[in-house]
């Protein structure tokens, strides 16, 4: 913990400076210091509402929300997420899946550091044709994996072109912060929220999500930030794949 709370500290100042909670992070650096499975969706769901409620509301305040984007993703999204945090798998099923998850988000963040200058809005047909599936991915894998889907919404919104940088962090900031509180329920039923391990974690990431908030004002580049953390997220994925199939 003593190393663990700093680190999760520092990967909420980055994730918090493009508009996410750090869901990847935080297990990552659970897989890398060998955590039990069973905590770490409960644990990460619980610290991103922490970084992603401040972040949300100073987004909202800004006026960078555009809910006639992201409800069409929302909606099929929450459910899943709820259904994926009952879903109880075997350990190696699970560090499998997180591997693959972790590989996709590394990739993803990767890909979102080259971001579009013009957006240009999807057609209300368009859009919820990509978004209704699109949505129950995200929502699936986020309430399973501990993941608050911002993480794939985000470059996917980009990569379409549909959004500028700060409306897609304003946009990741609020699927993170419901899908992670949907996913968090659903944990919460099952009994494995574990606060003596998520409660000093909690404190430090809201610390870091604050400095990362500061930060994002400063206009410090969040690229390098991205391109960083996708290379010990994949590290991370690395390992888990190993211990999986060893």
């Amino acid at each position: 913990m003593l190393l663990l709370v700093p680190l999760c500290a520092l990967v909420a100042a980055a994730y918090a400076a493009v508009g996410l909670g750090g869901g990847t992070g935080y297990l990552a650096l659970m897989t890398l210091f060998g955590m039990d499975t069973a905590s770490m969706p409960s644990t990460a769901l619980l610290l991103n509402v922490v970084v992603t409620g401040a972040a949300m509301l100073r987004f909202g305040l800004a006026g960078r929300l555009q809910p006639r984007l992201l409800l069409p993703f929302l909606l099929p999204a929450i459910p899943a997420a709820f259904a994926g945090g009952l879903i109880t798998a075997p350990r190696r099923l699970f560090l499998a899946v997180l591997a693959a998850g972790l590989v996709a988000a590394a990739v993803a963040m990767l890909r979102s550091a080259r971001t579009p200058d013009d957006p240009s809005p999807p057609t209300p047909f368009r859009l919820w044709a990509v978004a209704i599936p699109a949505g129950l991915a995200i929502g699936g894998a986020s309430g399973f994996l501990g993941i608050g889907g911002g993480v794939f919404l985000g470059p996917l919104v980009l990569l379409l072109g549909w959004a500028a940088p700060r409306e897609v962090a304003a946009m990741s900031s609020a699927t993170v912060f419901t899908l992670s509180i949907a996913g968090l329920a659903a944990h919460g039923l099952r009994g494995s929220i574990d606060l003596q391990i998520a409660g000093p974690l909690a404190v430090a990431v809201l610390v870091g999500g604050l400095a990362g908030a500061h930060l994002a004002e400063t206009r410090l580049s969040a690229a390098a930030l991205k391109r960083l953390f996708a290379v010990i997220i994949l590290v991370a994925a690395a390992r888990a794949a190993f211990t999986a199939l060893s």
